[in-house]
C-alpha cells in the first residue's frame, strides 16, 4: 500500500468513473471497506468507542481505532482477522452498533501502473449516503516525497477537492512512513461525517 488521499465525492459514483476512464484509467477490480463501532453499554469518559475497520487490500487485517481529537492521539492498532472473534466476547463491555455501520463498496481502477483509484458508494443499511474516492500512489510510503504530487494530481482530476488534504499531508514535514493505518484513519473520518447526513 503506498501513500492514500480519500475524500468523499459530490458526484455519483459512475460520474467519477466516467472521469478516470476518460484519462486511461483501467478498471482492476471491486473493492470494499467497512466501518463499524462497538461503544462501551454505558457512555464513559475514560473510555471512548472502538472503532473496527476493514479493507479488501489488507485482507487478512483488521484495523481497530478509538478516536480521539487526532490520529496521533488515537489508539489504534493493526490486528489479524481473529479480532474480530474476540470482540464478539467482549459484549459485556461492548456493545456493537449494527445500525452505524457503513460500508464503500465499488471499482477500483489503475492509472499507468503507479496509480491505483477506487471510487466507491458508501451506504448505512439500505441508505447510499455518499460517494467516496480513494486515490493510492503506489511507488511510495514516504509522504513528504509524494505529497505534492498528489495533490497535483488530485488538483487535475478532482478539481473541487485538492484543498482539502488529509490530516497526514499536513502535519508531516518528516521522512516518516505512511502506513494503511493512515488510510483507515481517513475513511473512519469520512464515515463519521456520513452516518450524520440523513
Amino acid at each position: 500500500m503506498g501513500v492514500t488521499w480519500v475524500f468523499e465525492a459530490e458526484q455519483t459514483a459512475k460520474s467519477v468513473e466516467r472521469i478516470l476512464e476518460s484519462i486511461g484509467a483501467e478498471l482492476r477490480g471491486q473493492f470494499l471497506v467497512d466501518v463499524t463501532t462497538y461503544n462501551p453499554p454505558t457512555p464513559s469518559p475514560e473510555f471512548s468507542s472502538n472503532v473496527v475497520m476493514h479493507h479488501s487490500k489488507c485482507p487478512q487485517s483488521t484495523f481497530s481505532i478509538c478516536p480521539k481529537e487526532t490520529f496521533k492521539k488515537s489508539p489504534k492498532a493493526v490486528c489479524d482477522r481473529g479480532f474480530d472473534l474476540i470482540l464478539g466476547k467482549l459484549n459485556n463491555g461492548l456493545v456493537v452498533d449494527n445500525a452505524g455501520k457503513i460500508e464503500i463498496n465499488g471499482n477500483e481502477y489503475n492509472l499507468h501502473t503507479d496509480w491505483t483509484i477506487r471510487v466507491g458508494t458508501a451506504t448505512q443499511g439500505t441508505a447510499v449516503k455518499g460517494v467516496v474516492v480513494e486515490v493510492e500512489y503506489d511507488p511510495s510510503v514516504i509522504v513528504v516525497q509524494c505529497r505534492e504530487m498528489m495533490v497535483e494530481f488530485v488538483k487535475q482530476v478532482f478539481n473541487k477537492y485538492y484543498d482539502n488534504q488529509p490530516e497526514i499531508f499536513i502535519i508531516t514535514e518528516n521522512p516518516e512512513k505512511y502506513s494503511p493505518l493512515d488510510t483507515m484513519w481517513q475513511y473512519l473520518l469520512i464515515a463519521t461525517k456520513l452516518r450524520k447526513k440523513t
